[in-house]
């Protein structure tokens, strides 16, 4: 059974609906490749529940227990890619919006009149 968190009943609609399309998508990639839920649980090492849970995009469901599922689907390496810093585009935005507003530069109080 697992174990009730506060945070699931308040995860946004956008987010319940990302978990769903990706238990969907997972069930496709299983299909598509032959495997019964049977055979995905045994071959991921869980229940068979467990299995139907990721596949309906339950949030309770274990990082680890995506992850197993990628791993035997053959798609592993897409996990670590979710967030890479090349592709955080919102991040790239927010260092621009810090970068310094001024760029020129100071004066010395040497003179310049050796500067190329």
């Amino acid at each position: 059974m697992t174990r009730a968190s506060q945070s699931y009943p308040a995860l946004p609609a956008v987010v319940v609906d990302q978990l769903q399309k990706l238990g969907r998508d997972l069930t496709v990639a299983r299909k598509r490749r032959h495997l019964s839920l049977r055979e995905m649980a045994d071959r991921m090492m869980v229940n068979l529940k467990t299995v139907q849970r990721l596949e309906k995009g339950d949030p309770a469901v274990g990082i680890g227990i995506v992850a197993a599922a990628l791993w035997i689907l053959g798609m592993h390496r897409r996990l670590g890619d979710l967030v890479a810093p090349e592709t955080d585009t919102t991040g790239l935005q927010e260092d621009i919006r810090n970068l310094p507003r001024d760029f020129r530069k100071k004066k010395n109080s040497r003179s310049d009149k050796y500067d190329f």
